[in-house]
């Protein structure tokens, strides 16, 4: 499962960091839809990504990735710049999927 919101952050990463075309930005968007079930950020989504950010001092962007995967009831969010071992409303952790000790 994917957030939209992963998807910004990807694709404006790959933009201003790498030489990547719009093409090959747009066939990226295409193999996500293809690949994952991609959640849209809703007005639900803005309001529960709202008291995130206070209990776990989230940042905005951060808050909206967790909001999402909360609604769809993940139990694993892979982030390699959320605190790893996070335990968020006892129903989902933070992985690293980088870290060779987790």
């Amino acid at each position: 499962m994917l957030s939209t919101q992963v998807i910004n952050e990807t694709c404006s990463n790959l933009l201003k960091k790498t030489a990547l075309s719009e093409e090959r930005v747009r066939a990226l968007v295409k193999a996500f839809y293809e690949k994952y079930i991609v959640v849209d950020v809703e007005q639900h989504t803005f309001l529960l990504a709202s008291p995130l950010r206070g209990s776990y001092s989230l940042s905005y962007w951060d808050s909206l990735i967790v909001a999402s995967a909360i609604e769809s009831g993940c139990e694993v969010l892979y982030s390699e710049d959320m605190q790893p071992g996070l335990h968020i409303e006892d129903s989902l952790v933070i992985v690293n999927p980088f870290d060779v000790a987790s």
